[in-house]
């Protein structure tokens, strides 16, 4: 029997069909289509942020050349990401021991440590303090006056605009995003002298186009032209470079980090108002067409772990100086000046390991603690990065001191009556506080910044991430990793909001060829004489 043929399917019929088993297709299409605009959503960045930077909460460390194995061991053993690592560029521009000759040829100590970061995936941050170690027509004068003094001598202004120069080239030539927080005590001493008259650093006198320079011609010789100054030669010599504007806490001549004084008596909205309103003349705003601005605002917290100056900040915000009222100012600076905050030199100190005893290398502080608990309050008040690392002599979180694994009996500090407890299994001069606590913040997810600091309600701090948590440390594996040089930075404070005076301390070079010590930074080069720490401004 022949076999019997399929009637054709209508041609209504078959139209329909491909019609119908299309739809499934088309709805997995919007679907994927909803989907990546609902991802790109909730990827929005955070405003005021530079493109460059993660639109997180990042943290990173002071961090000597040649030491960036102890971070790479801790991101290995701990889940500790560091994103940042910094160093100090110092020395002066015109004095024959500046970061420029402390390797060959000329800049290349700057390369070098841009490539070594990168290369380890680490975003290298410098601090250009450089100023008040520069030769002028005031070396015997207290740093501020000797800061601004240098700032309006032609002469060293010249080789001031030559040495940024170097930077920037050496940047540009990394071609990777870099962080330079600039002359962060000039800033300060520059708003002093300015809020006795306008409060504009238009009214302060510098060299800039009085230098001769080239790239600094036809700009105002004001501390506004200066900051226009920077900010031009970075537009010509390194897009890739991040700069950050310091706001000193001090800046106002009331010292937000140690005056004891309550709300009655202190307005800090006032205070950080007054100084946004300055910082905006220094290259925030109102720059010649052409020239940039500063992308962030930066802050250090102290000059010293507390278990060296005796100056605590209160972890209740009870009493004052406290966490509540810095994060008000920040706050308020960084919706004043529309710019987030790095926030460097942060005390690694804690009360948490018995490590912590307030011994050479070890002394304590509660800041690390404070903020790794309350995470959302530090994001929420506008600061993008938190940089851990001493001021002078404190608390390294690397084997800095060389004395390996210390637990000693537990100690009575501030409000901490032999709290510090728990036993340590880490060379670490902090214990192993931070790459425990920073590695367990990273391995929970890094907290998304807020997309704006004028609404929105409070962000929980991620889930398992606790400053007070009794851990059982995963074990080291290489003690020996976890070591590396050692670093530095400022001085100590004022209470009562009085005017801060520079260090008379000095720093001796040693005979060439050494270990300069800048900060207390080892760092290798020929050198001679002796120059004045940096920075000493409390």
């Amino acid at each position: 029997m022949a076999p019997t043929r399929a009637r054709p399917m209508p041609r209504r019929d078959r139209v329909r069909l491909i019609v119908f088993s299309l739809i499934p297709l088309l709805a997995l299409g919007l679907a994927v289509v909803a989907g990546l605009v609902a991802q790109r959503r909730g990827q929005a960045r955070a405003a005021w942020l530079p493109p460059s930077m993660p639109s997180h909460l990042g943290f990173g460390v002071m961090n000597a050349p040649g030491a960036v194995g102890a971070l790479n061991a801790m991101r290995t053993q701990n889940g500790t990401a560091w994103e940042y690592r910094y160093q100090y560029l110092a020395g002066g521009v015109n004095t024959g021991n500046g970061w420029e000759t402390w390797n060959s040829p000329a800049g290349q100590f700057a390369t070098n440590y841009l490539r070594e970061s990168g290369n380890n995936g680490y975003v290298p941050a410098l601090v250009y303090y450089e100023m008040a170690q520069s030769r002028g027509s005031c070396a015997a004068c207290p740093e501020s006056d000797r800061d601004l003094a240098n700032l309006d001598n032609s002469h060293t202004m010249a080789a001031y605009y030559a040495n940024w120069t170097l930077l920037m080239r050496a940047i540009g030539a990394y071609g990777k995003p870099a962080l330079v927080i600039v002359e962060p005590d000039l800033w300060g001493y520059i708003e002093q002298v300015a809020s006795q008259g306008n409060n504009t650093a238009a009214q302060v006198p510098a060299s800039v186009a009085s230098s001769g320079v080239a790239d600094a011609a036809g700009l105002p010789d004001s501390a506004q032209g200066f900051a226009w100054a920077l900010l031009h030669i970075r537009d010509r010599y390194a897009h890739n470079a991040i700069l950050t504007l310091h706001a000193s806490p001090w800046g106002t001549r009331v010292d937000i980090g140690s005056d004891k004084r309550g709300p009655a008596q202190l307005d800090v909205t006032a205070l950080a108002t007054q100084e946004a309103a300055f910082l905006r003349t220094c290259g925030l705003a109102g720059a010649p067409n052409g020239i940039s601005t500063f992308d962030l605002l930066s802050s250090d917290l102290a000059d010293h772990d507390s278990g060296q100056s005796g100056l605590w900040w209160d972890p209740t915000n009870r009493l004052f100086p406290n966490f509540a009222r810095y994060l008000q100012f920040t706050r308020t600076l960084a919706i004043g000046t529309q710019r987030r905050v790095i926030l460097w030199q942060v005390p690694a100190g804690n009360q948490y390991f018995d490590t912590e005893n307030n011994t050479p290398g070890h002394t304590q502080d509660n800041r690390p603690e404070y903020i790794m608990g309350h995470l959302a309050a530090f994001a929420d008040s506008g600061i993008a990065a938190v940089l851990f690392g001493p001021g002078n002599g404190g608390t390294m979180p690397i084997d800095a001191r060389h004395d390996g694994v210390t637990n000693p009996a537990p100690i009575a500090t501030f409000q901490c009556d032999r709290c510090d407890t728990h036993t340590s299994t880490y060379p670490d001069d902090d214990g192993g506080y931070l790459r425990i606590f920073v590695g367990q913040y990273y391995r929970h997810g890094a907290l998304p910044l807020p997309l704006s600091l004028t609404s929105g309600s409070p962000m929980a701090t991620p889930a398992g991430v606790r400053a007070t948590a009794t851990l059982a440390p995963t074990s080291p594996t290489a003690t020996a990793a976890a070591t590396g040089g050692t670093t530095g930075g400022t001085t100590s404070g004022t209470t009562g909001g009085t005017l801060p005076t520079a260090s008379s301390a000095t720093q001796r070079l040693q005979n060439a060829p050494c270990l300069i010590m800048v900060n207390g930074i080892q760092v290798r080069g020929t050198c001679s004489g002796s120059f004045a720490p940096a920075p000493g401004r409390r």
